[in-house]
């Protein structure tokens, strides 16, 4: 057949070959049948019963004895399977699915529907389902993020995300209930430099099970959330998850806290990093860009693009609680201070220098430097454009509702932070540090340590 005649007949492929077609693309579905159809031929029905009742109490036994691997290895497959073939994602469900949300096409010349394909469907645990499509002709990554609403609701799902796969092809992030059921603990502190990666510091886990980490250095913050939102939780948690490296002198807090509440319980190992109004904090920020300075022309001394993190190149880390209140509603003090912060956002990286932002208004007149701020987590807030701004354009239309996100104590620490690869919305939940866990802190911090370099 020649190139020009393709794609120019007015009829279909015909049913029998589109059945070929299917039992190609999803062998199991073929295969399994057919093995059964085969057993109770050739073994009979006994035997086959015998073999089926034995896999059987075999998957039962392992649900019971060990609930750990089965839940991690064998429930989401069966769960993917189950979801797959007996729910919303296959055959006529789907196609009406697809219909009624305005993602179908019609093609042209044969007047056919043209649905989009269901590739894969996943389904780590039990609250989402991660769902691969293949678009149709004519259709784009937009046309999905615009039905997300609407598929939410056909679905009768809590939230619905769209992010792109391959050329072609969109992933569904279904949400059929809340994630994060239950408080995550801060675990246990390291007990030595060797057991902590400063570059991947565990935070908490995100909406499939996985753990969420976070470097330490190489990049600068920003935490957005309103009031109860548990902003405080993200450098707590960093503050633990990082205590060898303090207690041995490698990493440096600083802390401007302009609430006086929140990080007083530091002050005894800051030795003076700690300011606590508009005037100290511009103080401290001139002390923390003068200390970088000197790092630099060590470093130009001594002929150096990049050094190991060392006593003698420590990480300096700034936590810059309620930074708005100093930037925006503290005339006297806020172009100073926004001026040091963004020397510090600008020229720190490579001295292994750290701004660790929260904020409750994440806008640009509030926080002028964010676009300085690259890394970014956006807890509960009140308005639906903040988002966008704390985010990315576009990352609320994607899934990121951090306006919608419950309100309470048992919800605090559940956010968004972007994939660090596809830079898509994650939902997250930040480890949780209560006040005996503080106190546990301090008094590791105070024990003696022996100091070494780490790269």
């Amino acid at each position: 057949m020649s190139k020009c005649s393709r794609g120019k007949s007015a009829r279909s492929q015909g049913v029998e070959f589109a059945a070929v077609v299917w039992a190609v693309r999803h062998p199991g579905s073929v295969a399994v049948p057919s093995a059964l159809v085969a057993s109770l031929s050739h073994l009979g029905p006994t035997t086959t019963g015998m073999v089926l009742g034995g896999a059987a109490a075999g998957l039962g036994a392992w649900y019971r004895a060990h609930p750990d691997t089965f839940d991690t290895y064998a429930a989401p497959v069966l769960r993917a399977w189950r979801r797959r073939w007996a729910g919303a994602y296959t055959g006529r469900r789907w196609s009406d699915l697809m219909g009624s949300c305005g993602l179908t096409r019609t093609h042209p010349r044969t007047g056919q529907v043209l649905v989009p394909r269901v590739v894969r469907v996943r389904s780590w645990s039990a609250s989402v389902d991660t769902v691969r499509v293949r678009l149709v002709h004519g259709m784009s990554f937009k046309a999905f993020v615009d039905a997300t609403d609407d598929l939410a609701d056909t679905l009768r799902a809590e939230r619905v995300a769209v992010e792109r796969s391959a050329p072609g092809e969109v992933v569904l992030i279904v949400q059929r209930d809340e994630p994060f059921a239950h408080i995550i603990p801060s675990p246990e502190l390291a007990d030595d430099v060797a057991d902590v990666d400063p570059m991947s510091l565990y935070m908490g886990e995100d909406e499939f099970g996985r753990e969420y980490r976070e470097p330490l250095y190489g990049t600068h913050f920003l935490r957005a959330g309103e009031t109860g939102s548990g902003k405080n939780s993200l450098p707590a948690q960093r503050l633990r998850a990082a205590a060898p490296l303090i207690r041995a002198g490698l990493v440096r807090p600083w802390v401007i806290d302009p609430k006086m509440l929140e990080w007083g319980w530091l002050k005894p190992i800051l030795a003076g990093r700690y300011a606590d109004n508009p005037g100290d904090g511009l103080e401290l920020l001139n002390d923390f860009v003068t200390n970088m300075e000197r790092k630099q022309k060590r470093m130009q001394r001594a002929k150096l693009r990049k050094a190991p993190v060392s006593e003698e190149f420590p990480i300096d880390w700034l936590i810059f609680d309620e930074i708005g209140y100093a930037m925006a509603y503290q005339s006297d003090y806020a172009h100073a201070i926004c001026g040091q912060t963004a020397i510090i956002a600008s020229t720190g990286r490579t001295t292994h220098d750290v701004i660790e932002a929260l904020v409750q208004e994440p806008t640009k007149d509030t926080v002028p430097v964010r676009e300085l701020l690259p890394h970014r987590v956006c807890l509960r807030v009140s308005s639906s454009s903040h988002p966008d701004m704390v985010l990315g354009d576009g990352m609320r239309a994607r899934g990121a509702t951090a306006d919608e996100l419950p309100q309470g104590e048992e919800f605090a620490g559940i956010g968004f932070a972007r994939a660090p690869k596809t830079r898509q919305p994650r939902r997250v939940r930040i480890a949780y540090t209560s006040d005996d866990q503080c106190s546990e802190l301090m008094s590791y911090l105070r024990e003696p340590t022996t100091l070494r370099a780490v790269s």
